[in-house]
């Protein structure tokens, strides 16, 4: 399910120059407001919550986020963007990362088994994950995945 809701909204993009962490989630989120999986509000929320309580979604160990916010913020379907970054960004005061995963979700735990699993058990490969930032096609990221 993960991969078709990628290539449903076109929602990867790899080697992104972001100049920060405010433009790196803009650019996670923007082919899921074209497609319509999103509202602009669920964005906002994301990047309100994060200047307020910091980078909750970021896993250190990993270097990769998962920005989300509640299903209320604006979220219309369950839906996935895949950003690889051409440098490494800091959310505030988070360890850098290079590789973020934006979630939106109906609901509370339906995205738990249709993608959040599948994409946890792929990253918790050290090697797969380098493979993912390093690829250069969609093609390579989807057999990754």
């Amino acid at each position: 399910m993960l991969k078709a809701l990628l290539v449903e909204a076109n929602a990867i993009q790899l080697q992104v120059d972001a100049k920060n962490w405010q433009e790196a989630l803009d650019i996670a989120a923007r082919p899921l407001l074209e497609h319509h999986f999103i509202n602009p509000s669920y964005l906002h929320a994301i990047k309100t919550t994060t200047e307020e309580t910091g980078p909750y979604y970021v896993f250190e160990d990993e270097r990769f986020a998962l920005p989300h916010a509640r299903p209320e913020d604006g979220v219309n379907r369950l839906g996935f963007s895949l950003v690889t970054l051409k440098h490494p960004i800091t959310i505030q005061s988070s360890p850098e990362v290079d590789l973020i995963i934006m979630l939106c979700a109906l609901d509370g735990h339906s995205h738990i088994e249709q993608g959040l699993r599948p994409i946890f058990e792929r990253l918790s490969d050290a090697r797969i994950r380098e493979q993912l930032k390093q690829a250069t096609t969609k093609e390579e990221v989807l057999n990754l995945l």
